[in-house]
C-alpha cells in the first residue's frame, strides 16, 4: 500500500511538474507572439534605423532561420543584414500584419506541442477577424536558447 501512495505521490509530482512547464512555455510564447504583432504593426518612422535596415529589423530576433544553412536552420534567429533573411522577416510581419494584427482583440484559443525533426514546436492557434470574418491560424514556435521564436505560421 506504501508503495502504491508512494508511486501516486511521484507521478502527481511529475505531472504537476510537466503542467507547470507547459504553462510557463505557453506563456512565454504568447508574450513572444504579442511583442512580434506589436513590431510588425507599429513600425517606428522615426527610428534611423528603420529608415536604414528596414522597417521590421526589430523582428528578426523573433523569427528561426530557415534558409539553406544547415549549420543555422531551424537552430539561430534571422539576421537582418542578410538580404534573403531579411525577405523572410518582412514577409513574415506581412503574414502577421495581414492576419492577428487585422484584429487587435485577437485571441489565443489552444496550445500545443509537436515532436518534429526540428525539434519540438510549440504551437499557438489564434483567433482573430479579418473583414468580419472569424479565422484561425496556427503560429508555430522553436525554443532556440532561452528564447521561444517563430518558425511557421499555418
Amino acid at each position: 500500500m506504501r508503495s502504491k501512495i508512494l508511486f501516486m505521490l511521484i507521478f502527481f509530482s511529475i505531472s504537476t511538474q510537466r503542467i507547470i512547464a507547459q504553462t510557463n512555455d505557453s506563456s512565454s510564447i504568447a508574450k513572444s507572439l504579442v511583442e512580434l504583432a506589436n513590431i510588425c504593426k507599429n513600425v517606428d518612422f522615426t527610428d534611423a534605423k528603420s529608415m536604414e535596415l528596414g522597417y521590421f529589423y526589430k523582428a528578426a530576433p523573433y523569427i528561426v532561420y530557415r534558409g539553406d544553412n544547415a549549420n543555422r536552420k531551424w537552430k539561430s534567429a534571422c539576421n537582418y543584414n542578410n538580404p534573403s533573411e531579411k525577405e523572410q522577416v518582412d514577409a513574415t510581419c506581412e503574414r502577421i500584419n495581414q492576419s492577428i494584427n487585422q484584429d487587435s482583440t485577437f485571441k489565443i484559443v489552444e496550445y500545443m506541442t509537436e515532436k518534429e525533426s526540428e525539434g519540438t514546436w510549440h504551437v499557438l492557434m489564434v483567433q482573430y477577424l479579418k473583414k468580419g470574418t472569424l479565422k484561425t491560424t496556427a503560429f508555430a514556435f522553436l525554443k532556440i536558447g532561452n528564447k521561444f521564436l517563430l518558425g511557421d505560421i499555418d
